[in-house]
């Protein structure tokens, strides 16, 4: 027996991952387990309200330092399974969590005040804050205490609300929930549409706790972007190059693609006509910053951002234009050089209200997993290809994208020489021409 007892021992031993990474918390344990989230370290009982008395339960990565940006749960009892157990996954990530008794929107007010107030004792950055509701109930709490938050997330809660009065928000959607919450996400979202607002709404499978039920891939992927999610918006804005000036960076605009990369860009000029310029694979913003104040001048307002790393670009020009939507820019020309060009592309295709025009300097029809020539054929917006004859394949790509595009108001310019990207807009001649492209547009 004891032989038997040692080898189990010795058995648990090397395999650590066996146990160590249970949620040991009452209750349904979330479906999505980290490593080591269950060492958080958690500091209990913390009054935040004394008439009636009412208590925060505060988690930290166990080895963290300094202030962290913070999540506060609402929905679930503070010491449910489903609290603590997403309370330990933001912990996991490197986030501080907040669990607390919080019954109405005025607990909410109360637990945002004290946790600013205290910050420095909890270990939170009073400046990055976001909310984390579940059901109809914390939905209804949160959101009503959040506009001054970084960001929110719902999962399967009433949304009869107006998305222009809520911080950035990713709703989740339980597939076989009550008619009537469901109903209620999908008017949400179709105003968050109108309005270009920064929500996103995914579904998921099965009911209403499906975070905390029988486990599946998509519930876990569901989880996962969550996590992203609020890493991404609580985490420290990007710095704007040094090549802008001080008040073009003062005036930088700062988003997310669809995935959660953060992008930064300067804004020059100001006004509701709006172009949005993606760089060539081997640039970065400074190489659109002289056309773009040449455009500000005219009365444009500009936004040359940085890519992320990857080859995305669809996704980060769809998210530009939607973010010069919604901050006073409601008409937008996407534009691009090379593989910013074929983002431009490919990018505006896939928006439901495409731009107002497209630029597209020396794109190619495939760059990585990115294929313009696919994507051209639902592009309606007006379009300008333009390359050099010299510079290939990039002329013969511009022609062959000419001929497929269905837009009725489509122009190929192909100039003399070998000239790539945002440096054919040396020729001033050229560069007439895309200006007075944009002005007609």
């Amino acid at each position: 027996m004891r032989v038997a007892l040692a080898v189990l021992v010795a058995a648990l031993a090397v395999v650590p991952g066996v146990a160590a990474d249970r949620n040991p918390t009452p209750g349904a344990a979330v479906i999505l387990q980290l490593p080591g989230m269950h060492r958080a370290q958690v500091r209990r009982n913390v009054v935040y309200h004394r008439a009636p008395r009412l208590r925060l339960d505060v988690y930290r990565p166990r080895a963290a330092r300094g202030r962290l940006p913070a999540v506060l749960i609402g929905g679930p009892a503070r010491r449910s399974g489903q609290a603590v157990g997403w309370a330990q996954l933001l912990a996991a990530r490197g986030l501080a969590a907040v669990a607390g008794d919080l019954r109405s929107e005025r607990d909410v007010r109360s637990a945002l005040a004290y946790v600013r107030a205290h910050s420095r004792g909890l270990g939170i950055d009073a400046g990055r804050l976001c909310a984390l509701a579940f059901s109809s109930r914390g939905a209804k709490q949160l959101l009503g205490a959040a506009r001054r938050l970084r960001c929110a997330v719902v999962y399967y809660g009433r949304l009869d609300l107006d998305p222009a009065q809520v911080p950035p928000l990713l709703a989740v959607k339980a597939k076989s929930d009550t008619a009537s919450v469901n109903e209620s996400i999908d008017r949400f979202q179709a105003a968050a549409q109108n309005l270009h607002a920064d929500a996103r709404v995914v579904t998921a499978p099965g009911g209403h706790g499906f975070d905390v039920g029988r486990p599946t891939k998509r519930g876990r992927t569901i989880v996962k972007e969550t996590l992203r999610f609020v890493t991404a918006r609580l985490a420290r804005p990007l710095p704007v190059e040094s090549c802008a000036t001080p008040a073009e960076r003062r005036s930088a605009l700062r988003f997310f693609t669809s995935e959660d990369l953060p992008i930064v860009g300067a804004v020059v000029g100001r006004g509701p006509r709006a172009v949005a310029l993606a760089h060539a694979s081997d640039e970065d913003l400074c190489s659109w910053l002289p056309y773009a104040r040449q455009l500000a001048a005219r009365g444009y307002r500009v936004l040359a951002f940085n890519s992320a790393p990857g080859v995305r670009t669809d996704l980060e020009i769809a998210a530009a234009v939607e973010a010069l939507r919604r901050t006073g820019s409601p008409h937008v020309i996407a534009g691009g050089a090379s593989a910013g060009a074929t983002g431009a592309v490919i990018g505006s295709a896939l928006l439901p209200l495409q731009p107002a025009a497209v630029v597209s300097l020396s794109a190619p029809a495939s760059y990585g997993p990115l294929r313009a020539l696919r994507a051209v054929r639902r592009l309606h917006a007006p379009v300008l290809f333009a390359a050099s004859a010299e510079d290939q394949p990039y002329a013969n790509d511009a022609r062959e994208m000419y001929g497929v595009t269905p837009s009725s108001d489509r122009r190929l310019e192909i100039l003399p020489g070998a000239v790539h990207g945002e440096r054919m807009l040396e020729d001033p001649a050229f560069r007439a021409r895309v200006t007075a492209f944009i002005a007609a547009h």
